[in-house]
């Protein structure tokens, strides 16, 4: 359980609470949406964000924003974020792969980790991709994605 002192420095809007949560939530979706698992972290399509090439790499316990996370966490966290964006890149073509952490929607600490191939238009580049939400959500499409990003996932963590 996190800090709820700290829940004061988000604003109004952001979810804090685990009943509400919808990266808590991810923890109860369908083996198909995840790529990997480990005690600490999870990675899976993210429910409601369901772009091709979009994954949310989260901390398994509700810990709300950087300032929560371990030390255990933290040094973790990089490795994840480096095998991950180099299995999207792999899986995807994806010629860049973001990695983002805003908070102030869910508090709840995850990064998006979002493909972008080269049919993403300039104006959507750099921290607009979030706005392919909007214009580009297809669970089918992402869902079959997830097998591809698993087994590069798998195959880098292998040769470590």
């Amino acid at each position: 359980m996190s800090d709820t002192t700290s829940v004061h420095r988000f604003p109004d809007h952001t979810v804090v609470d685990i009943e509400h949560c919808l990266i808590c939530s991810l923890e109860r979706v369908d083996e198909n949406s995840v790529v990997f698992r480990d005690d600490l972290w999870s990675c899976e399509l993210p429910t409601g964000y369901e772009v091709p090439g979009w994954f949310f790499l989260r901390v398994r316990r509700h810990a709300l924003g950087w300032h929560e996370l371990t030390q255990a966490e933290l040094d973790s966290l990089g490795q994840h974020l480096k095998d991950l964006t180099g299995a999207v890149a792999d899986a995807t073509g994806a010629r860049a792969t973001y990695a983002m952490n805003f908070g102030e929607s869910y508090a709840h600490f995850h990064v998006l980790v979002a493909a972008r191939g080269e049919d993403v238009p300039p104006e959507r580049r750099g921290g607009n991709i979030v706005n392919l939400r909007g214009e580009r959500l297809d669970r089918s499409a992402a869902l079959e994605l997830v097998p591809k990003v698993r087994a590069a996932y798998e195959a880098v963590v292998s040769t470590r």
